[in-house]
């Protein structure tokens, strides 16, 4: 292997290891809805990881790299059920299915809100941004926001209520105008 192919590799290992991270959390949440306890959903999402590191020369670059992870996935949480059926702790296959397809279904959902909220963030003014960020960081209680920029408690509870209609309202604007189109 000359220099050309070590760094073409180096950089594709790269890359994958960059959309495994950036999926771990959707990843985790499709193998809990399968499953129900976090504990088991811990265990096959390290297996999901190994089984995705192994196989990432399968996936092909351009295509849903989260429909592919969510097939392993898939497959991880059956091996899973297979070694609890021994043990006598099982779900029905059907059930199993029908579970997977509406979890996927609810991921690519949860895509299109969250781009319509990125949008949408950035129609707001600069103070309103910064409102809705600090609210939802982990010391952003509304009582140290007030504190913080000199208003009451409820004065800022007001603002962010006023912020976040106004995020619904563009949200479903945004959503719908999408399936019509």
């Amino acid at each position: 292997m000359n220099n050309d192919d070590n760094q073409a590799a180096e950089t594709e290992s790269g890359e994958h290891v960059r959309l495994i991270a950036q999926s771990q959390r959707r990843i985790y949440a499709f193998i809990y809805s399968l499953v129900g306890h976090s504990t088991d959903a811990d265990d096959i999402l390290q297996e999901t990881n190994v089984v995705l590191w192994r196989k990432r020369e399968t996936y092909k670059p351009g295509t849903n790299y989260l429909a592919w992870a969510f097939a392993i996935a898939r497959l991880q949480v059956l091996a899973h059920r297979s070694q609890q059926a021994r043990k006598g702790i099982t779900f029905d296959d059907v059930l199993l299915e029908k579970l997977a397809k509406v979890a996927s279904t609810e991921s690519e959902q949860y895509d299109h809100r969250n781009a319509a909220l990125q949008n949408c963030m950035q129609k707001l003014t600069t103070s309103q941004q910064e409102l809705i960020s600090r609210r939802y960081q982990p010391d952003g209680a509304v009582n140290s926001l007030a504190a913080e920029i000199g208003k009451t408690s409820k004065a800022v509870s007001e603002s962010l209520r006023r912020v976040r209609e106004k995020l619904r309202q563009c949200i479903e604007r945004t959503l719908s105008a999408e399936a019509r189109s």
